[in-house]
């Protein structure tokens, strides 16, 4: 080993004990005691960067030591390849939509739009009752029911407008008087047939 290199080892020694004797020294008197909100003690200028472990290596360490990482699922196993057709059609969008594909997971419009579809088939049953219904009071309470219902779906179809990735997926508000109306027309086409 060269003379210059057994210099900048020697060196790059002293400048990492430094850092960790700054790292590691204890408040002195009067000066304020560190706590949990104190940002991290800074990498010293000298001292190069893979001799530096910073908060977030220590924390991945000490899981490491503890054994946290050992019964991760897929662990010891290839990766999987990626699929085509993320890569093709997902663009700048891939990287998450892998994450939520190995997770099970669905971006949030979908998963916006399933509850939206089940929405409108509670509020068509209301509507079935509804026109079902002989009882004028019953009636008016399955009306008041179905505008609450109606009111609540809206916010969630503008929701959903507001995330949906592409304009031809948004979907039409629901009109509850519109609605109401033509519930009127079949009831009264059942109550003439």
């Amino acid at each position: 080993m060269s003379d210059e290199r057994q210099r900048r080892i020697e060196e790059l020694r002293r400048v990492g004990d430094a850092a960790r004797e700054t790292r590691e020294a204890p408040p002195e008197p009067g000066e304020a005691q560190p706590d949990e909100f104190t940002p991290p003690i800074r990498r010293p200028k000298g001292l190069p960067f893979a001799q530096f472990e910073s908060w977030i290596d220590r924390q991945i360490r000490q899981a490491q030591e503890r054994g946290m990482f050992d019964n991760l699922r897929g662990k010891g196993q290839p990766l999987a390849p990626d699929d085509p057709n993320v890569r093709a059609y997902a663009g700048d969008d891939a990287i998450g939509l892998k994450i939520l594909k190995d997770n099970n997971a669905l971006p949030a419009w979908i998963e916006l739009n399933r509850e939206i579809d089940a929405e409108r088939q509670r509020c068509r049953r209301i509507l079935d009752y509804y026109v079902a219904e002989r009882d004028r009071e019953r009636r008016a309470r399955f009306a008041t029911d179905y505008r609450r219902k109606v009111v609540e779906l809206n916010t969630k179809i503008d929701q959903y407008n507001l995330i949906v990735p592409a304009r031809n997926l948004e979907q039409i508000r629901i009109r509850p008087d519109l609605e109401l109306r033509d519930a009127d027309r079949r009831r009264w086409a059942a109550l003439d047939g």
